[in-house]
Order: structure tokens, then C-alpha cells, then sequence
């Protein structure tokens, strides 16, 4: 019931500016001093044209760019390096691939425990996940089954990125079953908290349903504290949080 325009122009440059920027962004590989402004120069100036580009930069040619300086240009390849070393699941949802979010990200690192098996996955592995249906594993196989897809990957790990095996130690069950929805400013940052939530058996939601378990609630919580309380769902405070996985 809705209408979304999307460019199929794989080399447009507005759409490789928006892949790059979900690239870098915090929660994928984490570049942070790749922003947006810098993003639009380089892919305008043709010094990159996909992600693997980013990880064979120089600071010479960053210093050509409007307002770079020597420190900045520095300051740009040393957090493109620091980003070389990540996750699995950080590196799928980087990707960028339809319908595979930071949450389906992780199921599918939790499921495949390499790039390689991602890679080669096949429709039957994706569909015995739970949490991932038959839309989104037709997207995913609709990206792997690129060449062109499939050769950015392998570049982007020949040019340095290194995917790091993850922590996956389980503190307790106490949470197993209960879906969470975090809102407000809490002691911890929020990737934080969800990792909390996962390793006591958990989840993290973005958006309140009747299906959420509680919400976790912080200073200046908003619309998604209104919504829990709309639909009866139980509103818990940190020290309330903190009581449950003890």
C-alpha cells in the first residue's frame, strides 16, 4: 500500500553517496570521521566510487579536497583504519542490503559465523532463522547472487578490512522470551543496552507493538513511552532493568 521511488541505476552517483553514508555511519563500520560533506566531495572528485575505495585513500588526496588541512586529512585515514577491524554482523548490516537491518544483521552473523558461508547461504538456511522471512531472504539472495555484489565484498576485505570473531558469551536466560524497546537517555548507550539485553537471552526492538515485553525508559523519553502506555505495555526504569537480570 505504499509507493517508493528508488533509482536501479547502480552507478548514479546520488545512490552510491547514500550507500556510502549508511557505510560509514555508526552503527555499520563506524567511520567516524567520514560524514556526510566528506563523502559527497570524494565521490564528486571520483577518488571513490563503491566501499572498497575507502580503505585505499591517502591523505594526499584528502589534502586536495576543500578544507583539509594536514591534521584533518590525519585524522581521516586513522579513523578509516580504526574502522578496518569489525564485526560480522556490523559488516552485513553495512552492506546495505534491502530489509536487513542491525537486528536481522545479527541473526544472520549468528547463524553463518563467516562472511564465506554468508556468502554462499543458501534460501532453506535463510528461511530456518527465525526472524527472517521469505521477503527478506529473497533480498538477501537477490544481493548475493550479483557478481558485482559478491566481488565488492571480496575487495573490500583484500583491501585490509578484517572481520573479528564476537563476543558471544550468554550471561543468563533471565530475559529469554522478552522483547525490549529502549527510549529516553539511560546510563549506558543504547548499543550498550541491547547488547546487555541479548547476552541475558533478549531482544531489542526499535518500535512498540503489543508484542513488546517492556519498555526501558529513560530522561526525556518520547512518543515510544506514549505509545507503551497507550497499548498496557510495561514501563520499566533502569534500577527496575537492573533488578530483572540480577
Amino acid at each position: 500500500g505504499e509507493a517508493v521511488l528508488r533509482c536501479p541505476n547502480p552507478v548514479c552517483a546520488a545512490r552510491i553517496k547514500e550507500s556510502l553514508k549508511h557505510f560509514v555511519s555508526r552503527r555499520a563500520m563506524n567511520v567516524e570521521k567520514v560524514g556526510e560533506k566528506l563523502i559527497d566531495s570524494l565521490v564528486d572528485m571520483g577518488l571513490i566510487k563503491n566501499f572498497s575505495d575507502l580503505y585505499l585513500l591517502k591523505k594526499e588526496q584528502i589534502l586536495k579536497l576543500e578544507r583539509q588541512g594536514e591534521k584533518s586529512a590525519q585524522n581521516i585515514i586513522e579513523s578509516i583504519d580504526q574502522s578496518r577491524k569489525t564485526t560480522l554482523a556490523r559488516f552485513i548490516y553495512a552492506l546495505g542490503i534491502r530489509f536487513v537491518g542491525e537486528q536481522t544483521a545479527k541473526l544472520l552473523a549468528n547463524r553463518f559465523l563467516s562472511i564465506e558461508k554468508f556468502v554462499d547461504c543458501k534460501s532453506e538456511e535463510l528461511l530456518e532463522i527465525d526472524g527472517v522471512g521469505p521477503r527478506v531472504a529473497e533480498s538477501i539472495l537477490d544481493s548475493l547472487n550479483e557478481k558485482q555484489f559478491v566481488t565488492e565484498i571480496n575487495q573490500i576485505l583484500k583491501n585490509g578490512v578484517e572481520i573479528q570473531k564476537e563476543d558471544r558469551s550468554v550471561l543468563s536466560d533471565k530475559l529469554k522470551g522478552k522483547t525490549f524497546v529502549i527510549t529516553g537517555t539511560l546510563p549506558l548507550e543504547r548499543n550498550q543496552i541491547k547488547d546487555l539485553i541479548e547476552k541475558h537471552g533478549g531482544k531489542a526492538a526499535g518500535s512498540v507493538s503489543k508484542k513488546t515485553s517492556f519498555v526501558l525508559a529513560g530522561e526525556s523519553a518520547g512518543s515510544k513511552l506514549e505509545k507503551a502506555n497507550e497499548l498496557g505495555v510495561e514501563v520499566l526504569d533502569w534500577d527496575a532493568f537492573q533488578r530483572l537480570i540480577r
